[in-house]
C-alpha cells in the first residue's frame, strides 16, 4: 500500500512522525510525506521513506502562512496519487480531504493534541470557532481517526459521534539504558551532584519559569532544562535576576537519536506541565516515558492520564504543577532515599519495556491492514 503523510510541523523533531512513517515502511508499506520545511537542511535518518518538503517563510503570520501551504500540499498531494492519505493534526486534514475526495480514496486522521482546545485559542473565538467548525466537517471524511490517548479518543468520540478511535500513544523507541556521565561533563558538574531533567520545549503550558523558581530549593541537586523553544530567552533572564546560575543550567535542544544517553546520565525527570486547557490536561507526553525508559523515577503533573501511568507502574510521584512547595518536598524526598530511588529505578525500568513504540506500532499496521 501507498501511503502518503501529509504534515505541517518540522520534521527534525517530530519524532511521532517519525516512528509511525518507519514502522509503516518497515512492514512492507511505500511511505510518502509531503510536509511543511523550516529549515533548508537536509533531513537524515529518513531512509526508504519520500520526502516532498514545501518552504515555509516565517516571517509571514499563520493567517498567510496556512493558505499557501494548503494550496501548495494539495497539489503536491494529487500527484503522489496515494492509495491513502495520512493528516497529521488538524491544520492539515483540509487539504488531505480535499485531495482524497478528488482521488477517491480514504483518509485517516491522525489526532496529536485536542486541537480547538489548545491554549492559543483562549481568548480567541473567533479563530477557535474557524478552527471548530473545520474539524466537524472534516472529521467524518475520515475513514479512521487516531488519538494520543485514551481520554482525548473518548472525547473525539463524544463530540462527533465518532464509532470508534484507535488510541495511539506517544511513545518512543525502546533503547536499553545505557551508563553515562553525559549532563555533567557537559555542564562541568561533580560528578556525586544529583540532576533533575527536564527535557522538552520551552513553552508557557511546560511551566518551567514554576519549575525554575521551585529548583531555588532543590537542596543540592542542579536542574538542567534540555530543549529550546518562545519561552527560552525569558527562562534566562528568570535564573540571571533570581541568581540561580548555580542551580539552574540550560543545553541546546538535542536530536533525538543523542537524547538518550543525556536522559539516562540524570536522576529525575520533571513533568510537571500546566493545566493550560483540556488538551494539555489529557497529554501523555513522550517525555514521561523517556524518563522511564532511561531509568529515571518521574514527578509528573497530577493529571489523569499521568497520573494513570504512575499509578500502574509505582515509577514516580504526581503533584499540583502550580504548588511548588509540594514539588520541593517531593524532588528532595525522592532524591534523598536511596532505597527509594533504587526501588523507583527498577520500576521505571520495567515501565520502559512495557511502554515503547514497538510494542504500540502494533496498533498502527493492524489499523492499515484493515483499511
Amino acid at each position: 500500500m501507498h501511503i502518503c503523510m501529509v504534515a505541517f510541523s518540522d520534521l527534525r523533531f517530530d519524532y511521532r512522525i517519525f516512528r509511525e512513517a518507519t514502522s509503516l515502511h518497515r512492514a512492507g508499506h511505500r511511505v510518502s510525506i509531503v510536509a511543511s520545511a523550516f529549515d533548508p537542511s537536509p533531513l537524515t535518518d529518513w531512509e526508504g521513506i519520500e520526502l516532498d518538503l514545501i518552504p515555509i517563510d516565517r516571517s509571514l503570520s499563520l493567517r498567510r502562512i496556512y493558505p499557501a501551504f494548503w494550496r501548495w500540499a494539495r497539489q503536491r498531494l494529487l500527484a503522489v496519487r496515494p492509495d491513502v492519505f495520512h493528516a497529521h493534526d488538524l491544520d492539515v486534514l483540509w487539504p488531505a480531504v480535499r485531495a482524497a475526495k478528488r482521488l477517491d480514496v480514504p483518509v485517516v486522521y491522525d489526532s496529536h493534541e485536542l486541537w480547538i482546545d489548545q491554549s492559543s485559542l483562549v481568548g480567541r473565538p473567533a479563530i477557535r470557532s474557524f478552527w471548530t467548525l473545520l474539524e466537524r466537517r472534516l472529521i467524518e471524511s475520515a475513514h479512521r481517526v487516531i488519538a494520543v490517548s485514551e481520554s482525548i479518543a473518548r472525547i473525539l468520540e463524544d463530540r462527533y459521534r465518532l464509532e470508534e478511535v484507535t488510541v495511539l500513544r506517544n511513545l518512543p523507541l525502546y533503547r536499553p539504558p545505557v551508563e553515562s556521565d553525559r549532563i555533567r561533563v557537559e555542564l562541568g558538574l561533580a560528578a556525586d551532584r544529583p540532576v533533575v531533567l527536564y527535557q522538552g520545549g520551552f513553552l508557557t503550558e511546560n511551566g518551567l519559569s514554576e519549575q525554575i523558581e521551585a529548583a531555588s530549593d532543590f537542596g543540592p541537586a542542579a536542574f538542567v532544562l534540555i530543549g529550546d523553544g518562545p519561552r527560552e530567552a525569558a527562562l534566562r533572564q528568570q535564573v540571571c535576576s533570581s541568581d540561580l546560575q548555580d542551580r539552574v543550567f540550560f543545553i541546546p535542544r538535542v536530536p533525538f537519536r543523542e537524547l538518550h544517553t543525556y536522559t539516562c546520565s540524570a536522576d529525575l525527570g520533571l513533568c510537571l506541565i500546566k493545566n493550560a486547557g483540556r488538551s494539555f490536561y489529557y497529554s501523555m507526553p513522550n517525555k514521561l516515558f523517556e524518563y522511564l525508559m532511561a531509568g529515571l523515577p518521574v514527578l509528573a503533573s497530577d493529571f489523569p492520564e499521568m497520573r494513570r501511568v504512575i499509578a500502574e507502574t509505582d515509577a514516580g510521584q504526581v503533584a499540583d504543577p502550580g504548588d511548588l512547595e509540594a514539588i520541593r518536598t517531593l524532588v528532595c524526598q525522592m532524591l534523598a532515599d536511596g532505597d527509594r530511588r533504587q526501588a523507583y529505578r527498577r520500576a521505571a525500568l520495567a515501565a520502559g519495556q512495557r511502554f515503547n513504540w514497538e510494542r504500540e506500532a502494533g496498533r498502527l499496521t493492524r489499523l492499515y491492514a484493515e483499511l
